[in-house]
């Protein structure tokens, strides 16, 4: 951590002395906006002399959601005030930022694959961020209407709970393989209007139900891992998850990550309770399920895309875990609708 808060404050030296200190809408430029069934979206272009890109943001019903997809071009640090209330969920799929809020002696050094879910009320900070980054982060704001609407505050004591003050030291958390699915829906997403609102609003509270589940559940055994380990078998979720045509070897993925093949395998299984080949197979037979059920796609083309050269080998691997052959899964599926 030492190290961390060095690089931290040379970070924060650097960009002060080049006076890069700016507010967000003051280094964008606004190039579209729409309002329709009452959610509010807009959209800016990143000014050339600080990244290529772009972000979105959506307004409606005490929520806001901003999604960012930048390469940034300089060092700069955005500063800002926030006076309302709010519960806020950020993810951050790509890039690196330090976190500084003016109340708190330590930063944050927040990076790929995690995310944080706090409740903020009257402060002022600041986010720096490093040039030359690909800045890929989805935002979410609720405001006190939003919490109280959801009943989130009775449920979760989200106040107590969730407060920056008491959860600095339970802050950061990586992301793992199901909330990635859900923000990849969400950037992936072209909807508008109401279809847009009523998306939005879903996939936020299916995210919220995800973390408020797993930080119960999960926080006793992260906290008894190093960081720096956990953070590497999160990453191997993503690989396996992200790409399910490709079938990764233990040593594959273990080069990748950095960990032996040993360890690799022995943390796995003590942190998710399942081995790396359960895991793999589970995502892809769901994924089968999903392709058989929505897709006319012929089954040798659905088994390379879950992995398997071998039709053969995927019909057998297929009817071992849901004991039917993706076949009779997809006739009896065929049968039901009619």
């Amino acid at each position: 951590m030492d190290k961390k808060r060095r690089e931290a404050t040379s970070l924060k030296t650097e960009t002060n002395s080049k006076k890069d200190n700016c507010a967000l809408y003051a280094i964008s430029q606004l190039i579209s906006t729409q309002e329709q069934c009452g959610i509010i979206f807009k959209k800016f272009k990143f000014l050339e002399e600080y990244g290529t890109g772009h972000f979105e943001s959506y307004h409606f019903n005490g929520l806001y959601v901003y999604i960012f997809d930048v390469v940034l071009k300089k060092d700069f640090t955005i500063t800002g005030y926030l006076s309302k209330d709010l519960l806020e969920l950020s993810f951050l799929i790509e890039g690196e930022q330090i976190i500084k809020i003016d109340t708190l002696v330590n930063d944050f050094i927040y990076e790929s694959q995690e995310s944080y879910l706090v409740y903020v009320q009257d402060i002022t900070g600041s986010i720096a961020y490093h040039k030359r980054k690909h800045l890929k982060e989805i935002k979410i704001r609720m405001d006190v209407s939003f919490l109280k609407r959801h009943r989130l505050y009775e449920a979760y004591d989200i106040l107590n709970r969730y407060a920056l003050m008491r959860s600095q030291d339970n802050f950061i958390r990586p992301l793992c393989s199901k909330t990635q699915e859900i923000l990849s829906e969400i950037i992936s997403d072209k909807k508008n209007g109401l279809l847009k609102r009523l998306f939005l609003e879903s996939k936020i509270l299916e995210l919220i139900t995800l973390k408020l589940d797993t930080k119960k559940s999960n926080t006793q055994e992260i906290k008894n891992q190093p960081d720096k380990l956990v953070k590497k078998l999160y990453k191997t979720q993503h690989l396996i998850s992200s790409d399910l045509s490709i079938q990764y070897s233990i040593q594959q993925l273990a080069r990748e990550i950095g960990l032996n093949d040993f360890a690799l395998k022995k943390e796995f299984k003590r942190v998710f309770g399942q081995t790396i080949f359960e895991y793999a197979t589970e995502l892809r037979m769901k994924k089968a399920k999903q392709l058989l059920y929505h897709s006319t796609k012929p089954i040798y083309e659905i088994s390379e895309l879950v992995g398997y050269k071998n039709a053969t080998h995927f019909t057998a691997a297929f009817k071992k875990i849901e004991g039917i052959t993706p076949k009779k899964f997809r006739n009896t599926l065929v049968t039901e609708k009619t």
